[in-house]
């Protein structure tokens, strides 16, 4: 499995962790829902600000997202 894949799954478990739907993660972080959508499915290759923006969206570290242990 791909770090892409990895980091985007672990996007959607925090997403629904949080209980919120892609749409509301999406407004949160600025970003297009198809995006995010292109992420958590780990299909495109995205810039480190944009995970930042979503950690924050998150409310967890940058650190926490990219950690694979």
């Amino acid at each position: 499995m791909s770090g892409f894949k990895k980091i985007g799954e672990k996007i959607q478990y925090y997403r629904e962790k949080h209980g919120l739907s892609r749409k509301e993660l999406a407004k949160r972080a600025f970003m297009a829902v198809g995006k995010l959508e292109e992420i958590e499915k780990g299909e495109i290759v995205y810039h480190f600000w944009t995970l930042q923006k979503i950690a924050k969206a998150l409310d967890i570290d940058l650190p926490e997202l990219l950690n694979f242990d």
